[in-house]
């Protein structure tokens, strides 16, 4: 059982194709891949969290709740996610998935999760990572900084398991 980490997938928004010059045809296209590079990492079993803007409409959150591959997904609401909280209030997210605060700690990651980029955030003196989802050619990742950007345009529009995101940052050589 594994963790992934993605951002600003947007499912179902035909107009982030053109605003943030994704490489598809049109959503329909944009949905089935995003869906295929899901499936192909993530498993049945494993975790993932979605930091922000998930699915444009409820009833496109409810196939892609339906169609990618998670045991649980974690997301945690930005401004393009009044699809999800809809379906939160109405009592329509599956079991399995969880609205979580705004900025969210996992310590035992030593990463703090958000959508917005933030200069200062919980646990950052301790040496935790932000995660972070908004898209903006400007907020790139930055291992300096600690500071790392999930947006799935950064990503190839897949999923990454955290540990291996952390081992990169880490790694002496892709510090110099």
């Amino acid at each position: 059982m594994a963790t992934f980490i993605i951002a600003n997938c947007q499912f179902g928004r035909a107009g982030v194709i053109r605003s943030n010059n994704r490489p598809f045809g049109n959503v329909q296209d944009m949905n089935e891949e995003m869906v295929q590079r899901w499936n192909a990492v993530v498993k049945p079993e494993d975790t993932v969290m979605h930091l922000g803007n998930f699915a444009w409409d409820p009833s496109t959150a409810e196939d892609m709740f339906a169609e990618l591959n998670f045991n649980q997904l974690l997301l945690l609401p930005a401004v393009h996610d009044s699809a999800v909280l809809e379906l939160q209030a109405a009592g329509g997210l599956p079991a399995n998935v969880t609205i979580v605060n705004r900025i969210f700690e996992q310590n035992n990651l030593n990463a703090t999760f958000a959508h917005w980029p933030m200069l200062e955030w919980p646990m950052k003196n301790k040496g935790n990572y932000l995660f972070y989802g908004f898209y903006g050619k400007k907020y790139k990742p930055d291992h300096k900084k600690k500071m790392i950007n999930m947006a799935t345009e950064f990503w190839n529009y897949t999923p990454q398991n955290i540990n291996s995101i952390l081992r990169l940052f880490e790694d002496q050589d892709f510090k110099k």
